[in-house]
Protein backbone atom coordinates (compact mmCIF):
# COMPACT_ATOMS: atom_id res chain seq x y z
CA UNK A 1 0.00 0.00 0.00
CA UNK A 2 1.34 3.24 -0.92
CA UNK A 3 2.01 5.59 2.08
CA UNK A 4 4.41 9.23 2.81
CA UNK A 5 5.32 10.81 5.65
CA UNK A 6 4.45 14.34 6.74
CA UNK A 7 7.40 16.50 8.33
CA UNK A 8 6.59 18.96 10.69
CA UNK A 9 7.68 22.94 9.81
CA UNK A 10 5.34 24.46 11.94
CA UNK A 11 3.06 22.37 14.01
CA UNK A 12 -0.80 22.07 13.58
CA UNK A 13 0.05 24.85 10.28
CA UNK A 14 3.20 23.87 7.80
CA UNK A 15 4.42 20.09 7.14
CA UNK A 16 6.27 18.96 4.13
CA UNK A 17 6.03 16.19 2.20
CA UNK A 18 8.67 14.42 -0.16
CA UNK A 19 8.59 11.40 -2.60
CA UNK A 20 4.41 11.59 -2.38
CA UNK A 21 3.43 8.43 -4.65
CA UNK A 22 1.69 10.55 -6.98
CA UNK A 23 1.14 7.84 -9.48
CA UNK A 24 -0.88 5.58 -6.88
CA UNK A 25 -3.19 7.92 -5.83
CA UNK A 26 -6.52 5.49 -4.85
CA UNK A 27 -9.14 6.28 -2.24
CA UNK A 28 -7.26 5.24 0.55
CA UNK A 29 -4.53 7.21 -0.48
CA UNK A 30 -6.63 10.56 -1.14
CA UNK A 31 -8.27 9.73 2.29
CA UNK A 32 -4.63 9.46 4.00
CA UNK A 33 -4.13 13.26 2.11
CA UNK A 34 -7.05 14.88 3.33
CA UNK A 35 -6.18 13.49 6.78
CA UNK A 36 -2.46 14.88 6.71
CA UNK A 37 -4.34 18.37 5.06
CA UNK A 38 -6.89 18.62 8.11
CA UNK A 39 -3.85 19.03 10.55
CA UNK A 40 -1.73 20.66 7.83
CA UNK A 41 -3.77 23.26 6.60
CA UNK A 42 -0.56 24.39 4.53
CA UNK A 43 1.78 21.19 2.42
CA UNK A 44 4.40 21.60 0.73
CA UNK A 45 5.51 18.90 -1.77
CA UNK A 46 9.10 18.57 -2.93
CA UNK A 47 10.86 15.62 -4.79
CA UNK A 48 7.38 14.77 -6.32
CA UNK A 49 7.35 14.41 -10.23
CA UNK A 50 4.43 16.36 -10.89
CA UNK A 51 3.34 17.42 -14.20
CA UNK A 52 -0.31 19.20 -14.91
CA UNK A 53 -2.20 16.12 -15.59
CA UNK A 54 -1.06 14.86 -11.63
CA UNK A 55 -1.61 18.21 -10.20
CA UNK A 56 -5.09 17.96 -11.23
CA UNK A 57 -5.28 14.15 -10.19
CA UNK A 58 -3.99 15.58 -7.08
CA UNK A 59 -6.71 18.34 -6.61
CA UNK A 60 -9.52 15.85 -7.72
CA UNK A 61 -8.36 13.82 -4.57
CA UNK A 62 -9.61 16.99 -1.97
CA UNK A 63 -12.55 17.84 -3.72
CA UNK A 64 -14.40 18.56 -7.33
CA UNK A 65 -12.15 20.94 -9.98
CA UNK A 66 -13.39 24.52 -8.69
CA UNK A 67 -13.23 26.44 -12.21
CA UNK A 68 -11.42 29.81 -11.33
CA UNK A 69 -14.06 32.98 -12.25
CA UNK A 70 -11.84 36.16 -12.57
CA UNK A 71 -8.93 35.05 -15.04
CA UNK A 72 -7.90 37.15 -17.92
CA UNK A 73 -5.28 35.62 -19.20
CA UNK A 74 -4.29 32.71 -17.52
CA UNK A 75 -6.82 29.88 -18.84
CA UNK A 76 -5.35 27.13 -20.62
CA UNK A 77 -7.78 25.88 -23.39
CA UNK A 78 -5.83 23.14 -23.63
CA UNK A 79 -6.26 21.99 -19.71
CA UNK A 80 -8.94 24.26 -18.38
CA UNK A 81 -8.84 23.28 -14.41
CA UNK A 82 -5.13 24.92 -15.16
CA UNK A 83 -4.56 28.54 -14.24
CA UNK A 84 -1.45 30.20 -15.09
CA UNK A 85 -0.02 32.95 -12.85
CA UNK A 86 2.75 33.94 -14.87
CA UNK A 87 4.19 37.79 -15.83
CA UNK A 88 5.86 36.15 -18.54
CA UNK A 89 5.11 36.70 -22.32
CA UNK A 90 3.54 34.57 -25.10
CA UNK A 91 5.39 34.24 -28.73
CA UNK A 92 3.37 36.96 -29.56
CA UNK A 93 4.05 39.46 -27.05
CA UNK A 94 0.82 39.33 -25.13
CA UNK A 95 0.30 37.74 -21.03
CA UNK A 96 0.92 34.08 -20.54
CA UNK A 97 -0.77 34.36 -17.07
CA UNK A 98 -2.41 36.28 -14.56
CA UNK A 99 -1.27 38.45 -11.02
CA UNK A 100 1.87 40.06 -12.85
CA UNK A 101 4.79 40.70 -10.73
CA UNK A 102 2.99 43.01 -8.26
CA UNK A 103 2.06 42.60 -4.76
CA UNK A 104 -1.15 40.48 -4.05
CA UNK A 105 -2.54 41.78 -0.67
CA UNK A 106 -3.91 39.42 2.03
CA UNK A 107 -7.39 37.98 1.01
CA UNK A 108 -9.12 34.44 0.69
CA UNK A 109 -9.88 32.96 -2.93
CA UNK A 110 -13.22 33.70 -3.94
CA UNK A 111 -14.48 35.34 -0.54
CA UNK A 112 -17.36 37.19 -2.27
CA UNK A 113 -19.04 33.59 -3.30
CA UNK A 114 -22.10 31.89 -1.73
CA UNK A 115 -19.51 28.00 -1.81
CA UNK A 116 -16.20 29.50 -1.55
CA UNK A 117 -13.10 26.85 -2.65
CA UNK A 118 -11.82 24.80 -0.11
CA UNK A 119 -8.27 23.48 -1.45
CA UNK A 120 -5.88 25.49 -3.88
CA UNK A 121 -2.71 24.07 -5.37
CA UNK A 122 0.28 26.11 -6.48
CA UNK A 123 3.37 24.39 -8.67
CA UNK A 124 6.60 25.98 -9.72
CA UNK A 125 7.89 26.52 -12.90
CA UNK A 126 10.13 28.80 -12.85
CA UNK A 127 11.00 31.26 -9.81
CA UNK A 128 12.85 34.78 -9.81
CA UNK A 129 15.47 34.65 -7.66
CA UNK A 130 14.10 36.93 -5.49
CA UNK A 131 10.67 38.23 -4.32
CA UNK A 132 7.44 36.40 -5.37
CA UNK A 133 7.17 34.26 -2.15
CA UNK A 134 3.93 33.59 -0.98
CA UNK A 135 2.83 33.91 2.88
CA UNK A 136 0.22 32.60 4.72
CA UNK A 137 -1.88 33.59 7.61
CA UNK A 138 -3.17 30.84 10.25
CA UNK A 139 -6.99 31.91 11.21
CA UNK A 140 -7.07 29.17 13.37
CA UNK A 141 -4.56 30.40 15.93
CA UNK A 142 -5.63 33.80 15.35
CA UNK A 143 -8.90 33.22 16.49
CA UNK A 144 -7.79 30.83 19.30
CA UNK A 145 -5.44 33.94 20.09
CA UNK A 146 -8.46 36.34 20.35
CA UNK A 147 -9.38 37.81 24.15
CA UNK A 148 -12.40 35.98 25.26
CA UNK A 149 -14.16 39.29 25.37
CA UNK A 150 -13.60 39.71 21.70
CA UNK A 151 -14.67 36.32 20.96
CA UNK A 152 -18.03 37.01 22.44
CA UNK A 153 -18.12 40.06 20.91
CA UNK A 154 -17.81 37.78 17.51
CA UNK A 155 -20.82 36.33 18.39
CA UNK A 156 -23.62 35.89 15.45
CA UNK A 157 -21.72 38.76 13.69
CA UNK A 158 -21.42 38.33 9.65
CA UNK A 159 -19.50 40.75 7.13
CA UNK A 160 -20.89 41.43 3.93
CA UNK A 161 -18.58 41.04 1.38
CA UNK A 162 -19.36 43.02 -1.62
CA UNK A 163 -18.88 41.61 -5.15
CA UNK A 164 -18.62 44.59 -7.09
CA UNK A 165 -14.69 45.65 -7.17
CA UNK A 166 -11.93 42.96 -7.05
CA UNK A 167 -8.75 43.19 -4.65
CA UNK A 168 -7.25 45.61 -6.68
CA UNK A 169 -10.07 47.77 -6.81
CA UNK A 170 -11.28 47.86 -10.33
CA UNK A 171 -15.12 46.27 -10.72
CA UNK A 172 -15.78 43.06 -11.63
CA UNK A 173 -16.92 41.73 -15.17
CA UNK A 174 -20.47 42.80 -15.50
CA UNK A 175 -20.80 45.38 -12.62
CA UNK A 176 -21.55 48.82 -12.02
CA UNK A 177 -20.39 51.21 -9.89
CA UNK A 178 -23.32 51.74 -7.05
CA UNK A 179 -24.25 55.66 -6.47
CA UNK A 180 -24.03 54.67 -2.49
CA UNK A 181 -20.87 54.66 -0.47
CA UNK A 182 -22.11 52.76 1.91
CA UNK A 183 -20.88 48.73 1.77
CA UNK A 184 -24.09 47.00 3.15
CA UNK A 185 -26.05 48.40 0.09
CA UNK A 186 -23.76 46.65 -2.80
CA UNK A 187 -24.61 43.66 -3.77
CA UNK A 188 -22.61 40.50 -2.14
CA UNK A 189 -22.60 37.46 -0.02
CA UNK A 190 -22.59 37.39 4.24
CA UNK A 191 -20.35 35.17 5.34
CA UNK A 192 -19.59 34.56 9.44
CA UNK A 193 -16.69 36.54 10.93
CA UNK A 194 -16.07 33.14 13.32
CA UNK A 195 -16.52 29.84 11.10
CA UNK A 196 -16.57 26.03 11.98
CA UNK A 197 -14.18 24.33 9.67
CA UNK A 198 -16.07 21.10 8.05
CA UNK A 199 -13.53 18.79 8.44
CA UNK A 200 -11.67 19.86 11.88
CA UNK A 201 -14.28 21.16 13.57
CA UNK A 202 -12.32 23.65 14.76
CA UNK A 203 -13.61 27.59 14.81
CA UNK A 204 -11.58 29.82 12.37
CA UNK A 205 -11.26 33.19 11.98
CA UNK A 206 -13.00 33.64 7.93
CA UNK A 207 -12.16 37.63 7.09
CA UNK A 208 -12.26 37.22 3.06
CA UNK A 209 -10.66 40.24 1.43
CA UNK A 210 -10.63 43.82 0.54
CA UNK A 211 -11.20 45.16 4.56
CA UNK A 212 -11.68 48.79 3.06
CA UNK A 213 -14.81 47.98 1.34
CA UNK A 214 -16.14 45.57 3.87
CA UNK A 215 -19.56 46.35 6.13
CA UNK A 216 -20.73 44.06 8.81
CA UNK A 217 -24.38 43.00 8.88
CA UNK A 218 -26.64 44.88 11.41
CA UNK A 219 -23.15 47.39 12.38
CA UNK A 220 -22.74 51.08 11.83
CA UNK A 221 -19.89 51.67 9.23
CA UNK A 222 -17.81 53.69 11.18
CA UNK A 223 -18.08 51.28 14.12
CA UNK A 224 -17.31 48.31 11.42
CA UNK A 225 -14.18 49.79 10.58
CA UNK A 226 -12.78 49.53 13.78
CA UNK A 227 -14.16 46.63 14.65
CA UNK A 228 -12.36 44.89 11.16
CA UNK A 229 -8.99 47.09 11.10
CA UNK A 230 -8.36 45.53 14.70
CA UNK A 231 -9.56 41.34 13.46
CA UNK A 232 -7.08 42.23 10.12
CA UNK A 233 -4.22 43.73 12.17
CA UNK A 234 -4.44 40.72 14.61
CA UNK A 235 -4.91 38.14 12.05
CA UNK A 236 -2.20 39.18 9.92
CA UNK A 237 0.59 39.66 13.15
CA UNK A 238 3.88 37.48 12.58
CA UNK A 239 2.49 35.27 15.39
CA UNK A 240 0.03 33.79 12.89
CA UNK A 241 2.04 34.16 9.81
CA UNK A 242 4.91 31.57 7.51
CA UNK A 243 5.81 32.64 4.03
CA UNK A 244 7.56 29.96 1.25
CA UNK A 245 10.50 30.76 -0.50
CA UNK A 246 9.53 28.87 -3.59
CA UNK A 247 12.20 26.17 -5.58
CA UNK A 248 11.60 25.85 -8.82
CA UNK A 249 9.08 21.99 -8.25
CA UNK A 250 7.79 22.92 -5.82
CA UNK A 251 3.75 22.61 -4.83
CA UNK A 252 1.70 24.05 -2.18
CA UNK A 253 -1.56 22.79 -0.98
CA UNK A 254 -3.49 24.89 1.19
CA UNK A 255 -6.87 25.18 3.02
CA UNK A 256 -8.42 28.13 1.78
CA UNK A 257 -11.27 27.88 4.52
CA UNK A 258 -8.60 28.61 7.78
CA UNK A 259 -6.31 30.40 5.74
CA UNK A 260 -5.88 33.69 4.37
CA UNK A 261 -2.80 34.21 1.79
CA UNK A 262 -0.55 37.05 -0.15
CA UNK A 263 2.32 37.44 -2.59
CA UNK A 264 5.48 39.33 -2.39
CA UNK A 265 6.42 42.02 -5.58
CA UNK A 266 9.58 41.15 -7.45
CA UNK A 267 11.65 42.37 -9.80
CA UNK A 268 9.69 42.69 -13.18
CA UNK A 269 12.77 41.74 -15.41
CA UNK A 270 13.02 38.08 -13.53
CA UNK A 271 10.31 35.60 -14.51
CA UNK A 272 7.91 33.83 -12.18
CA UNK A 273 5.25 31.54 -13.91
CA UNK A 274 3.17 29.42 -11.70
CA UNK A 275 0.17 26.89 -12.51
CA UNK A 276 -2.97 26.47 -10.25
CA UNK A 277 -5.74 24.31 -9.66
CA UNK A 278 -8.57 24.18 -7.32
CA UNK A 279 -10.99 22.15 -5.14
CA UNK A 280 -14.69 23.49 -4.36
CA UNK A 281 -16.00 24.09 -1.25
CA UNK A 282 -19.00 24.64 0.79
CA UNK A 283 -20.81 27.73 2.56
CA UNK A 284 -19.10 28.92 5.37
CA UNK A 285 -20.74 28.03 8.55
CA UNK A 286 -21.13 30.30 11.88
CA UNK A 287 -19.44 28.49 14.75
CA UNK A 288 -21.18 30.75 17.38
Amino acid sequence: MATFVVKPIVPDFVGEISDFPIHAIDEQLAADLRKAWTTYPVLRFRNVPMGDAEQVALTKALGPIFLTTNVQHGRREDSPEIFVIANKKNPDGSPMGDLGDGEVQWHTDHWWIEKPPSAALLRALEVPPTGGNTYWANMYSAYSALPESMKARLRGLYIHHQDVLDISGAPRCGKEMPTSEDFATWSGVDHPIVVRHPDSGKPCLYLGASRERQAIVGMKQDEANKLLEQLWRHATSPAHVWHQEWKPGDMMIWDNRCLLHRRDQFDPQSVRLMHRTTAGGERPVAAL
